[in-house]
């Protein structure tokens, strides 16, 4: 962390962007074909989509789905650099709610918030809680 005056600030990376989409979309081949991003590896998420990467960074997060009509961004995502237990005693002090979710064979966990018309996720990694959460499974966190 970091200070500010008398603010004590927290380091947050850009993690990604997700975006939903009709399967059959035009906007992975956008960003392949127009921006050069490759698909790399993905989770074993319990929806389709792929992830689409810049060097080793998977920086746009493509869900498709058959009933979703228009590309729509779903959620920017932050990698926070506090654990599990500090992230979620900071957003019940200022009575935020949450989701906690697992991304799948992963020790990241992911924090999701709705903040008015938008979605924000926050992950951090947390060992000692493991797989101890549900896996993030298509739109529920997104609708």
């Amino acid at each position: 962390m970091f200070s500010i005056g008398a603010i004590e600030a927290m380091a947050i990376t850009f993690n990604h962007l997700n975006i939903l989409a009709p399967a059959g979309n035009q906007c992975t081949s956008l960003f392949i074909d127009v921006l050069g991003l490759n698909v790399g590896e993905r989770p074993n998420f319990p929806f389709n989509g792929h992830w689409l990467y810049q060097s080793e960074q998977a920086l746009i997060h493509v869900i498709e789905e058959n009933d979703i009509e228009a590309e729509a961004i779903g959620h920017i995502a932050f990698g926070v650099d506090m654990n599990l237990k500090e992230l979620t005693d900071k957003l019940q002090q200022k009575l935020l709610p949450y989701r906690i979710h697992q991304v799948p064979d992963s020790d990241v966990v992911q924090v999701f918030l709705r903040m008015g018309g938008w979605v924000l996720e926050l992950q951090t990694i947390d060992q000692s809680q493991q797989y101890a959460f549900p896996i993030f499974s298509q739109l529920q966190e997104l609708v």
